[in-house]
């Protein structure tokens, strides 16, 4: 029993990182239509920045804030010089130049800072409370508290707020939008500005966990596009049960069956939920009249 409720705790905690991970990736989504493979490298960069400040005296507020408005100000020009002019070619070369910026991001990281690991500074080590046999540091709930904060803010902006109900207007219909006057680019760039100061939150948690490399914020992308595959590409709620979900799948099949049976486990679950529901557990399915 004490396993059993290690691994969902546990779960919970990582599956909410997962979560966060796939939110970036929902939100360029519903503004474009297509997902960024580029976002764990443009955390890396902000990141080594942040890293940077840090070991110039800078304290661990700064650092947070150097990394998060480092990876806000590079997302959006990587959405506004590079893919959202690649738009009118379509969605397939935009998506793709997110594969070629990610690689070139990963190529100089790799040559000005070295591939090797560094130690990440963290909100606190210390030790927050017991729950259920499991440790929790204050990182773990700090980390649980900003993604909640997150996640509730990320509903409201898109259901509420007349900027993101206008982002998913443009994504929806997009030559409407055009009729009625609403700004699709510049919609569309705030999009990639809000997905690039997810991703530098995101790398807050995980550069810690994993340590920095140009690489590290990537192993974490990896789940949070199964995330959006079965919450929905669409779907922010989606995205945060089914981040939850695998946190607690990937654990539950790590404790009770083999460590190296995680990946397919997780795989298999995401091709199960395509043949069952195409477009994610909480997608949208798109209506064409005819």
């Amino acid at each position: 029993m004490d396993l059993l409720q290690a691994s969902i705790v546990l779960g919970v905690v990582v599956g909410i990182v997962y979560a966060l991970s796939g939110a970036g990736l929902v939100v360029i989504f519903r503004t474009s239509g297509y997902i960024s493979f580029a976002q764990g490298d443009i955390a890396a960069v902000g990141l080594f920045v942040g890293l940077a400040a840090y070991k110039a005296g800078g304290g661990y507020g700064l650092t947070a804030v150097t990394v998060i408005l480092v990876s806000t100000v590079l997302g959006g020009l990587v959405g506004g010089l590079i893919t959202i002019p690649l738009e009118r070619h379509g969605h397939l070369p935009a998506a793709l130049s997110t594969i070629g910026v990610g690689l070139i991001i990963g190529g100089i990281l790799n040559v000005t800072v070295g591939g090797d690991p560094r130690a990440f500074p963290e909100v606190s080590s210390a030790a927050a409370f017991d729950f259920a046999g499991v440790r929790l540091g204050w990182s773990d709930i700090v980390g649980m508290l900003a993604s909640a904060a997150i996640f509730i803010g990320l509903g409201f902006f898109f259901r509420r707020s007349r900027i993101g109900i206008a982002m998913r207007a443009v994504n929806d219909n997009r030559f409407a939008g055009q009729i009625l006057g609403v700004p699709d680019k510049r919609l569309k760039l705030v999009g990639w500005i809000v997905a690039g100061s997810l991703s530098g939150v995101l790398g807050l948690f995980v550069a810690p966990i994993l340590s920095l490399s140009p690489v590290s914020v990537n192993t974490l992308l990896v789940f949070g596009f199964c995330a959006i595959v079965i919450g929905g590409f669409d779907s922010i709620f989606g995205a945060l049960v089914a981040g939850v979900s695998i946190g607690v799948l990937s654990n539950l099949t790590s404790a009770y069956v083999d460590p190296n049976l995680v990946p397919t486990v997780l795989w298999a679950a995401m091709l199960l939920v395509l043949l069952i529901r195409p477009n994610g557990l909480f997608g949208r399915r798109r209506l064409v009249r005819v």
